[in-house]
């Protein structure tokens, strides 16, 4: 995991910091995607991260209610 963090660290530094100073026309340039997705997949990745928190936050409350609503249940029979 740490392999491809480092991996992924250094395409993307080298895609958003490097990229602009090499000339289009050098071979270099048809390893990276446009530009504009060096703004726009870091942005989707943090929506989905931030949705599988969130998802994962309330699934673990609505079973927590869940659980209570059993044990009030249970105690009042």
């Amino acid at each position: 995991m740490l392999g491809v963090a480092i991996a992924v660290f250094t395409y993307y530094t080298t895609w958003v910091f490097v990229l602009p100073f090499v000339d289009e026309s050098n071979i270099i340039n048809s390893f990276f995607l446009p530009r504009d997705y060096a703004i726009k997949l870091p942005l989707l990745l943090l929506l989905l991260a931030g949705l599988a928190v969130g998802t994962f936050i309330g699934n673990v409350l609505i079973k927590k209610a869940q659980k209570e609503k059993l044990k009030k249940s249970k105690k009042s029979d």
